[in-house]
């Protein structure tokens, strides 16, 4: 900046302060205004900018609100010459009503020819001739100087209005970066797709609904960027005809945009931090980076805090648990700074620092809600009283900030307002209506913000109704390690337990907690479908034996498991029973090896599980009776018969050989000779005649 300039601006400033200091109202002087019957509305000051040789031609709608006639209605001008200098000063300016009027004079008056009666509107054009606007023309005595209008009875006021004038001496000013993001989420949604979530949608996707305004405003402008929930785009693109119409075209216009990919479903970042469940926000945020939106390019890690109420420490610190960029925060305006902060700030929080997106609260009010600002607005003044923010936000130092306009999840735009601020955004020359993406690339912040320790909104979802949704996945995706399909088994869970942490369903916490009980008992349902047939009491009498059970599986998907048998006293031992495979929707039969210790009647549980052990079905109970002394005695009675039974065959045997040689020996005795033989001879048989051997 060149020293002509500066010196300038110094020169100009101190006299400008002089001239506040002397005729305009303090800041701190606003009175209540007495009642007054007319009301005033500043339908159009033309130019919105004024120059140099310009005249000046505002006109107003004066309707008579009271009871009684206003007789000789007219209204009168006045035009402060004194600059504004700070936003706490825009402020004031704006909200003072009748107070300080008397320092500044009626430059332009107009008479109505005929009375304003109760209830009658009449429409005044008033006009200020160049010469007689009376501001100075110096390069740096531009920006914002007050100006009123008041409905006059006569040369009573009886109504009042005020707004601002900008005054433009050259167009060689500084810029300050205006960027717009629109958060464009559905209502709440029952994933099972009820006729009710599908008539909202429809409804809100119609010409005049929520959704398609939104789709209007957004796409109004390539710098305006929208942050859309991919599940709202989905259930669009599921849904009726019209609904597939209004997501296909809302995604074909906005391929020139800046377009941020929110969490799936707008999970309440809140309720899970405060039930210390930052996984589901995990979750949530996974799932969008594997959908994105189709048919756009978007960018992803950008959480949006939920509620108006800047979020507590815990909250916003979900933005580092789940390694988010940043997170986008309530608006939030300091009046009385000095100077204006960019929308880009570092905070601390449980989790360590993180970057965050602060939007400017009277700005987006402007855009948004204009009456939260100027009770009473309309389309010109909330262009008249944006410019002046921006032209004082523009001057407060040679570094200007990059603002951030975005509106809250329920906004319901007003088409003509947004359109007029936005193509007044683009008309002055102070402004800079730039793309978000510049402000999402933006290096980590200097400017510093500070969160609330602690702090609860009553409609969020509570502990236990988030801790139930978040246990019902851990076991079902636990479950799902038995089947070697478990992508089959869990398909559509995440987006059911997602649904009811929806931020929308803040509206209906009585309809929420009735989905969360609905998503948990059918997420848990898909975790019932194995199961052991029902078991026998049986008698076990030998020290090794077996018995077999049925395992089913009414499950879509083969599933692979281990049975646990556990007695409960050590007079039976369980074998190794190796993994079992059962097809879908069937069963098999599984030999359990068992080894008897010691007679005992004995309950035996069984129950099948995942490798790891989680129990995958319910448990079966049934009673063993165990006495492996009757096999012993069975077997001694055995071996004493086998015994005996030998002993009798060897006798018998014994018996048998004596008798045989006894008969063999007989035979013999009888077949022996009677004599013995004799040398040369025999020796005759006495009573056998001898034969002569001749």
């Amino acid at each position: 900046m060149s020293g002509r300039w500066l010196r300038r601006r110094v020169v100009c400033a101190a006299l400008a302060l002089v001239g506040a200091l002397a005729a305009a109202p303090p800041a701190t002087a606003a009175t209540d205004d007495p009642e007054l019957p007319v009301t005033v509305q500043i339908t159009e000051v033309s130019p919105s900018i004024l120059r140099p040789g310009e005249p000046l031609r505002v006109l107003a709608t004066l309707t008579n609100d009271g009871d009684e006639v206003i007789e000789a209605p007219g209204a009168a001008l006045r035009l402060s010459r004194f600059r504004v200098f700070s936003r706490a000063d825009v402020d004031a300016w704006a909200s003072a009503g009748t107070d300080g009027l008397s320092k500044t004079r009626r430059d332009v008056t107009t008479p109505v020819a005929e009375p304003l009666l109760p209830g009658a509107s009449v429409t005044v054009e008033l006009e200020l001739p160049a010469d007689r606007v009376g501001l100075l023309k110096g390069a740096d005595t531009w920006g914002p100087r007050g100006l009123v209008v008041e409905a006059l009875d006569g040369s009573r006021r009886v109504g009042i209005q005020r707004t601002f004038l900008l005054w433009l001496t050259t167009d060689d000013v500084p810029q300050t970066d205006v960027s717009v993001l629109v958060p464009i989420v559905g209502p709440p949604a029952d994933p099972a797709g009820a006729d009710e979530s599908v008539a909202e949608l429809e409804a809100l996707t119609r010409t005049g609904g929520r959704l398609h305004d939104l789709a209007a405003v957004v796409t109004a402008d390539g710098s305006v960027g929208a942050a859309i929930d991919p599940a709202l785009i989905d259930a669009a693109t599921a849904g009726t005809p019209s609904t597939q119409a209004w997501a296909t075209d809302l995604t074909g216009r906005l391929r020139s945009h800046d377009v941020v990919a929110l969490p799936w479903s707008d999970p309440d970042i809140a309720a899970a931090a405060h039930a210390q469940q930052p996984d589901l926000v995990q979750l949530a945020v996974d799932r969008t980076a594997q959908t994105g939106i189709p048919g756009l390019t978007t960018t992803s890690g950008v959480l949006w805090a939920p509620g108006t109420d800047a979020p507590d420490e815990a909250t916003a610190g979900v933005t580092a648990q789940v390694g988010a960029d940043a997170i986008v925060l309530p608006p939030f305006t300091d009046k009385d700074a000095k100077t204006t902060p960019g929308a880009s700030v570092r905070a601390q929080t449980a989790a360590g620092a993180i970057n965050a997106f602060q939007p400017d609260a009277t700005l987006t009010s402007l855009l948004t809600a204009p009456d939260d600002v100027e009770p009473g607005a309309t389309t010109a003044t909330t262009v008249q009283r944006a410019l002046a923010e921006l032209a004082v936000i523009t001057r407060e130092s040679d570094e200007q900030p990059h603002l951030l306009l975005a509106p809250g999840r329920a906004w319901e735009p007003d088409l003509p307002n947004v359109s007029a601020l936005l193509a007044a955004f683009t008309s002055a020359p102070w402004v800079r209506l730039a793309p978000v993406s510049g402000l999402l690339d933006t290096a980590e912040p200097e400017a510093r913000t500070t969160l609330p320790s602690r702090t609860t909104d009553p409609d969020e979802l509570g502990v236990a109704g988030v801790r139930a949704l978040a246990d019902a996945r851990t076991d079902a995706v636990a479950f799902a390690q038995v089947t070697s399909e478990p992508a089959t088994l869990l398909e559509g869970v995440d987006t059911e337990v997602l649904a009811p942490l929806s931020v929308a369903w803040r509206t209906d916490p009585a309809g929420r907690d009735e989905l969360v009980t609905s998503v948990v008992a059918d997420v848990d349902a898909r975790t019932s479908g194995l199961s052991i047939a029902p078991v026998s009491d049986f008698r076990v009498i030998a020290a090794s034996s077996a018995v077999s059970i049925v395992v089913q599986n009414a499950l879509a998907v083969p599933a692979t498991v281990l049975v646990d048998v556990d007695p409960r006293t050590a007079c039976l031992e369980v074998g190794e029973i190796p993994e079992v495979r059962i097809d879908a929707e069937s069963e098999a039969s599984v030999r359990i090896p068992l080894r008897a210790r010691a007679n005992c009647s004995v309950e035996v549980t069984a129950r099948l599980t995942a490798p790891d052990g989680l129990a995958v079905s319910p448990t079966v109970r049934f009673t063993a009776l165990v006495a492996p002394t009757i096999e012993s005695i069975g077997t001694i009675v055995v071996g004493v018969l086998l015994a005996l039974g030998l002993v009798l065959g060897i006798i018998r045997t014994v018996r048998r050989g004596q008798s045989a040689r006894r008969g063999a020996r007989t035979e013999a005795e009888a077949d022996a000779p009677t004599s013995l033989p004799v040398l040369g001879g025999t020796v005759a048989d006495e009573t056998t005649p001898a034969e002569d051997p001749r």
